[in-house]
């Protein structure tokens, strides 16, 4: 079956648990099992040496019976948003089966090179049309009890489908152009736009509430790269991307229950060095990102009813990072760091998070990888991983956090030739030492959870280059 995350005790970060553990664990729990089909056709046709068009058409169905042991908050402490001080928690049987969703898309390209005196163009025009079409019948959120953390209790099940779901309807068509213009041998810039046209439609299966809406947005990007010297290279970027959410399928709080909410724009700045030679090379970059928050989590966690879901702000994450990769003879050596520096900018519903770390994002990440082939086995590699993520908000007040965690990894792989064909062996261990750790704590329709690592793992695996 589904795996719950554990939470807060009340206002306690508990020890890390074992995870193997499932708190999904009534006798009437059942596997939550998802089927796809994709297909996918794509022409291309040159026109002359220079210019070529592509058309490609796709589908994606899926079919999906969702079904948990939900532990979810604290009605008897009145905290909704994390289980209670002495471990239990609330118990709800949900399921939502014959989810069906199906995403259709068609696109037309043309690209192609063109000359204004020296200098070159490479230019791309592409039309993307889609429509998304999720179906569902009504569902089961129901009361059955308190659980608790230990996973012993007993609760009866109530399958009973007594709350309505949310059917929804996305027609989109992106227009969008690029010009990548390669100024002389040293300087290229990119310049590139899209414009995305929505429409957008919601109705509850009980034919109650039907909602839409239709938008357009526009979203531009450019880029410039130049080359310092041989083996050196600056570069920037900037742009803006299109982000939107759906609202909790909760109609006891939520007065726009199970509606996507109107897209709204992120914007993206990165600048940077890329250098290095054939056996050593490395990159280091300052970026600057804000993406949009909805109020959604805080009015779970405040108990706000009725909420109307919508927008609260934005969460900005400025950093640098840093990676390097070595090789030489039998060894290869590669590592990066990441420092974020992250804050919670322009919420009215909690004023006073403004200028806080937001939830469940390190302050500094770090990862190193070495590699040594074996020359007594040709095609044997030795390999070790180190995996670090530094502190991290599990609240939004930055009141309670988690400690930093770090994990060893090892493996043994053997590339090799089958037949003709070149095959990859891997035989892993992951978290060597089986070390006990809170690794995230994502909020999910407005709960805080807490996620442990993995145990130690042994892992095989075989790759085959057709």
């Amino acid at each position: 079956p589904s795996q719950n995350g554990f939470s807060l005790l009340g206002n306690t970060l508990p020890a890390p648990v074992d995870p193997r553990l499932n708190l999904n664990n009534q006798r009437w729990s059942q596997p939550s099992v998802f089927e796809g089909l994709t297909g996918t056709l794509r022409f291309t046709q040159a026109i002359d040496a220079n210019w070529r068009w592509s058309a490609q058409v796709g589908q994606q169905r899926l079919k999906s019976q969702d079904r948990l042991a939900y532990a979810f908050g604290c009605g008897a402490e009145g905290n909704y948003d994390r289980y209670c001080s002495d471990g239990t928690f609330d118990f709800y049987d949900f399921r939502s089966e014959n989810e069906r969703r199906t995403q259709t898309a068609g696109s037309l390209n043309l690209k192609g090179q063109a000359r204004t005196g020296d200098v070159r163009h490479d230019l791309s025009f592409g039309l993307l049309a889609s429509r998304v079409r999720n179906r569902f019948q009504d569902q089961a959120f129901n009361y059955v009890g308190t659980g608790n953390v230990q996973g012993t209790a007993v609760v009866p099940a109530d399958p009973a489908l007594t709350d309505a779901n949310t059917n929804r309807d996305e027609r989109s068509t992106e227009l969008s152009f690029q010009d990548a213009i390669r100024w002389n041998e040293r300087l290229t810039t990119w310049v590139g736009l899209r414009h995305t046209r929505l429409d957008r439609d919601s109705i509850r299966t009980d034919g109650s509430r039907p909602t839409g809406y239709a938008d357009g947005i526009t979203s531009p990007w450019l880029a410039l790269s130049y080359t310092l010297r041989p083996g050196l290279l600056a570069y920037a970027s900037w742009g803006r991307g299109v982000e939107s959410q759906v609202v909790p399928n909760r109609a006891s709080q939520y007065v726009n229950a199970g509606e996507a909410l109107p897209a709204v724009q992120s914007r993206q700045w990165e600048a940077g060095f890329k250098g290095g030679a054939d056996a050593f090379g490395w990159q280091v970059a300052y970026f600057d990102i804000a993406r949009p928050v909805t109020n959604v989590d805080a009015c779970n966690r405040l108990d706000i009813r009725p909420c109307l879901g919508g927008a609260d702000g934005q969460a900005v994450h400025r950093g640098i990072e840093a990676s390097a990769q070595w090789a030489q003879g039998p060894w290869r050596l590669a590592g990066g760091v990441t420092a974020i520096d992250a804050k919670r900018e322009g919420s009215l519903v909690e004023p006073a998070i403004n200028g806080e770390r937001p939830t469940n994002v390190p302050r500094q990440v770090l990862r190193a990888q070495v590699g040594y082939r074996v020359a007594a086995v040709p095609g044997l590699e030795l390999q070790g991983r180190m995996s670090h993520e530094g502190r991290r908000s599990v609240l939004p007040d930055g009141s309670i956090e988690l400690p930093s965690w770090t994990r060893f990894d090892a493996a043994l792989r053997y590339d090799t030739r089958l037949n003709g064909v070149a095959t990859s062996w891997t035989l892993g261990v992951e978290n060597l030492a089986d070390r006990r750790y809170w690794k995230e704590s994502p909020y999910q329709f407005g709960h805080v959870y807490l996620f442990p690592g993995a145990p130690r793992t042994l892992r095989l695996m075989m790759t085959a280059a057709l």
